[in-house]
């Protein structure tokens, strides 16, 4: 199941067959009002290539029949055997499950660690405290960012600049519990090259409504279509989603699926 809301009309979203009623319920959630596209209408959005139709555990929740699940993440089964196999270093951190209270919603997960160090060996600017399960989101992810980075830029990535995981709040915009409530999402601000060059979705994405020229611009937007593209994870926002994102990209592992690496024609 995929589906996108769009920076223009954040109640539009792309829905067909016989999940329309379904997405267009869990949308409601979002914004109270979802609108069906069908026959040409549907071709005003730009189609991402198919996705998968199984993810490894980890990535990408494909599953449409828990889309309206609010909760934290489940835990995934000999999920720090996985990131030991995938070489990554980690520390287990404790992060309990608190209940609702207030204005609060229900925060932490039952699998917390510290991110340290990555299957490359790819820095980070802090260690980030995470879920397991988005632990081996970014284990694939920082591949991607390596591969993109030494075919559209021709140099490695060896520092990543994240600007937040874990804080117990309800989303910005819409009536959903946010992801960072669980430690299930992560908002990348930069990477840094192997040459020293620094490149930041703030100052590299570059505009929306055009198509990129410079490699950075290409190297940010190829990122941002593999890593949702590939499964990598649930949800992946960029600048084409809203103004809130212009100086990063969101990550996370929910239920639901999220494309916002894509403009609107």
């Amino acid at each position: 199941m995929v589906f996108r809301a769009l920076p223009s009309n954040p109640a539009m979203v792309r829905v067909s067959g016989t999940l329309a009623l379904r997405q267009c319920r869990l949308r409601a959630h979002l914004v109270g009002l979802c609108v069906a596209f069908s026959g040409s209408a549907s071709q005003a959005l730009a189609e991402p290539p198919a996705a998968p139709s199984v993810a490894p555990a980890g990535g990408a929740d494909l599953d449409p029949s828990n889309d309206e699940v609010v909760s934290p993440p489940d835990p995934i089964e000999g999920c720090e055997a996985r990131l030991k196999e995938a070489g990554v270093e980690f520390v287990r951190a404790e992060l309990p499950v608190k209940p609702a209270h207030g204005k609060l919603p229900t925060c932490g997960v039952e699998q917390a660690l510290v991110y340290k160090r990555g299957p490359l060996g790819i820095r980070y600017n802090a260690a980030p405290l995470v879920s397991c399960r988005l632990a081996l989101g970014l284990a694939r992810a920082e591949r991607i960012l390596d591969e993109e980075a030494r075919r559209v830029l021709g140099q490695s990535v060896v520092r990543i600049e994240q600007g937040g995981t874990y804080n117990c709040r309800k989303m910005a915009r819409f009536k959903l519990v946010s992801e960072h409530s669980y430690a299930n999402a992560i908002d990348l601000l930069s990477v840094t090259l192997k040459n020293g060059q620094r490149v930041s979705v703030l100052s590299n994405f570059g505009k929306t409504s055009e198509e990129p020229t410079r490699r950075e611009a290409r190297f940010l937007r190829a990122v941002a279509h593999r890593l949702y593209d590939e499964g990598v994870f649930s949800v992946v926002l960029t600048p084409f989603f809203d103004s809130l994102h212009r100086d990063h990209f969101h990550f996370d592992q929910a239920r639901y699926r999220v494309d916002g690496t894509r403009p609107a024609t």
